[in-house]
């Protein structure tokens, strides 16, 4: 069976740069990076030969940025003045990293470049625009806006309407909930469906969620006429289903050692200064990248649901209102 009949009907906005799948199994991969010489290392990570037409399809400049590489313990500012200066980091981060792509990248395999508002940008519309300006205008292809209720769809609708295509960050969303997983009740995963279609009718365009049971990313990854693309996180594995793997994770242990961070990681966060260079981070994301291919990487995330709620949530339709 060809690759046309067997891959889902993924299109939209993201279409130009969603891979196409040479197998049903095949995923869509997202990777988190922050600067020049992150994208110099994964650019040679994917001219392996085995990896060349690996389906890197998203690079993302994400808020987690303050907590990897300047060691905040969150992603959260608490005053305006910080604010502000969170903007501008990733702004900046943003032109970093969009000349690096477009010097490291050949056409018409470049992957697009997601900016993800930073916290104090989606208190309203009018300033989740105004950062997603400035975002587009540093070269973001997409924004990201994590979702949480009616405030944030609104500003998915405003940024959405201008056409700056906008993913909604669903789950998990470390500017606006504790930590926890979601959809681990058929009540709250029904209620994440719902969210999930509130923000497609609001105008996003794909979907990020993150610590979501699998059987909610499962089933929010299902091919579906009116379905989003989707990337998870830490929300194990779904056939369909794009992937999100973080570039710094791949190489630097955590402070905590956690089950379901990569395992590839070698460095010691004190010993990022002299040894995180570009062949280190080629070499590890090389690793990491053919372990999520093969399906070894990410795990299964441990559920409180049985086999029967997980079945139920697994088998139900989450684009369309039952």
């Amino acid at each position: 069976m060809s690759a046309e009949l067997t891959a889902p009907p993924r299109t939209g906005a993201l279409a130009p740069y969603l891979w196409r799948h040479e197998s049903p199994a095949q995923l869509g991969l997202k990777i988190n990076a922050y600067r020049g010489y992150e994208i110099e290392g994964l650019a040679k990570a994917l001219r392996a030969p085995d990896l060349v037409d690996s389906p890197v399809e998203c690079v993302m400049v994400g808020d987690s940025y303050f907590m990897t590489h300047l060691g905040r313990s969150t992603t959260v500012m608490s005053r305006a003045a910080e604010r502000d200066w969170a903007l501008s980091t990733m702004v900046g981060l943003v032109v970093e990293v969009r000349e690096a792509m477009d010097r490291e990248f050949a056409r018409p395999r470049t992957p697009f470049l997601l900016a993800d508002l930073p916290d104090g940008t989606t208190a309203d519309p009018a300033a989740a625009h105004a950062a997603a300006a400035r975002f587009a205008g540093a070269g973001a292809d997409a924004v990201k806006i994590e979702v949480g209720g009616p405030d944030q769809l609104r500003c998915v609708e405003t940024v959405a309407a201008t056409g700056l295509p906008t993913l909604a960050h669903l789950g998990y969303t470390p500017q606006l909930t504790g930590l926890g997983r979601h959809g681990e009740a058929v009540d709250d995963a029904l209620e994440l469906f719902a969210q999930a279609r509130r923000a497609r009718d609001a105008g996003a365009c794909g979907l990020i969620v993150e610590m979501v049971s699998e059987p909610v990313n499962q089933a929010l990854s299902r091919p579906h006429p009116a379905g989003l693309p989707v990337y998870s996180v830490f929300s194990g594995r779904a056939r369909w289903g794009g992937q999100s793997l973080n570039l710094w994770d791949a190489v630097v242990r955590p402070a905590k050692q956690g089950r379901y961070f990569p395992p590839t990681a070698t460095l010691d966060a004190a010993d990022v200064p002299g040894a995180y260079t570009p062949d280190l981070i080629a070499d590890r994301m090389r690793e990491l990248i053919r372990l999520t291919l093969a399906g070894w990487f990410p795990l299964s995330p441990r559920t409180a649901l049985d086999a029967r709620q997980a079945a139920r949530i697994t088998g139900t339709d989450p684009w369309s209102v039952s």
